[in-house]
């Protein structure tokens, strides 16, 4: 073994830049727990008392596998909540997805599109025709408590709170490494978000299930996504966003490596322009608030640059130590046990793969909004994550959310 200060620099500028790609998922809520204080919980309201005027809006394409069984739960939650209207856009889909709405014309207001214009274009167009104090937003795929929009709007009672988000769920954890990676990754998420409600409030909101006060409605420009947009706009407000942990929601994570890349790569690309378009006005937010946009919603994006750039400086570092032979039998296991996993489904070897290639696709969105400007402004949804039917067991007695 060789051992030159070269080598000490790499193996220590290694090791920075891993901890920097452990930032957001360790140091960042540890920091929070260990440093801040714990917010006041927010007045709730009465689950029996009068509620606030809702609108529950809801875009689809292509959806024909699951929206009997969510509008049917929808107007379930409706009912629950009192006054409560439903407001369902049909980007122009292919399949029977208007056809299966047709029958609830008459208790949904239903807009069907007549060419494709995206998910943020229809939810701009329902919140305008509607006229409700607060707004529900929720995905087609999304299983949900009858009871969700009851108690996502007890925490609006405290003036302090502009945006409610529901807790989600990966439900098919144990169908292939891909789904088990995912549903480890989303509950790393909410136990962030959970942590953040508790101090700092919540940075951004994902697009399962969240309330929204109109009054702090900005319609967002129709090529960025909606839910983070939207919900960065609470912030830069000066409101709050409080999780509401106890309102479960569910939905399938994406199943094959592939096609979880390509989701990646969109999701990656959207945040990416929302931060862009915001930047210069949620610069200017309290320094705790910045720290924890920046922590948790700017630097998981660059976690496959991080990791990347630690792993050439470990390679070089072994080189420069036991000589590039070494080295090149590293670099070439590494990439055995990749396509091992990839090609032969081997665990664990398969759940490194499906971590790297999902890793793969984050950088590639990155770089794609920062150099291309690409919008995905309408897309295909993966296939995986459309069960046949939503249950609707949910809501019935002894289920996830009985209390």
């Amino acid at each position: 073994m060789l051992s030159t200060p070269l080598t000490a620099t790499l193996t220590l500028l290694a090791l920075a830049l891993l901890a920097l790609a452990g930032h957001c998922f360790v140091f960042y809520p540890l920091s929070l727990r260990l440093f801040c204080r714990k917010s006041p919980k927010p007045a709730l309201s009465s689950a029996l008392g009068p509620r606030p005027s809702l609108a529950i809006c809801l875009s689809a394409y292509n959806e024909e596998k699951v929206i009997v069984a969510k509008v049917e739960r929808l107007l379930e939650v409706a009912r629950a909540y009192g006054p409560a209207t439903i407001h369902v856009y049909a980007d122009a889909p292919t399949d029977r997805t208007v056809a299966l709405l047709e029958p609830y014309s008459d208790r949904i207001d239903l807009v069907v599109g007549k060419a494709r214009a995206g998910k943020t274009y229809g939810m701009n167009l329902l919140v305008e025709r509607s006229e409700s104090e607060l707004i529900l937003f929720t995905d087609a795929n999304v299983e949900s408590d009858i009871g969700c929009a009851v108690e996502l709007a007890r925490p609006f009672a405290d003036p302090t709170i502009g945006c409610v988000t529901a807790h989600l769920i990966y439900s098919n954890r144990r169908e292939s490494p891909t789904s088990a990676i995912g549903a480890l990754y989303w509950r790393l998420e909410e136990a962030i978000k959970r942590i953040e409600s508790h101090t700092v409030g919540v940075i951004g909101v994902d697009g399962a299930m969240f309330m929204l006060r109109r009054s702090l409605h900005q319609p967002p420009p129709p090529h960025l996504i909606d839910d983070l947009y939207l919900s960065l706009r609470v912030l830069i407000a000066g409101a709050r966003i409080h999780s509401a942990d106890h309102v479960r929601v569910f939905e399938r994570s994406a199943v094959g490596a592939v096609e979880e890349k390509q989701r990646k790569r969109r999701i990656a690309c959207q945040a990416a322009n929302v931060h862009r378009v915001l930047w210069p006005e949620l610069r200017r937010m309290p320094w705790l608030q910045l720290y924890a946009y920046l922590s948790h919603r700017v630097m998981k994006w660059l976690t496959p640059f991080f990791l990347g750039a630690g792993a050439l400086c470990l390679i070089a570092a072994v080189a420069l130590a036991y000589g590039a032979a070494m080295a090149t039998a590293v670099v070439a296991a590494g990439l055995a046990a990749l396509l091992i996993g990839h090609s032969l489904d081997v665990r664990p070897f398969s759940a490194l793969s499906s971590a790297t290639l999902s890793l793969a696709g984050v950088a590639a969105g990155v770089l794609e909004s920062l150099f291309t400007r690409r919008t995905y402004t309408v897309w295909d949804p993966a296939l995986s994550i459309r069960a046949e039917t939503l249950s609707l067991n949910h809501g019935k007695s002894g289920g996830p959310n009985a209390r």
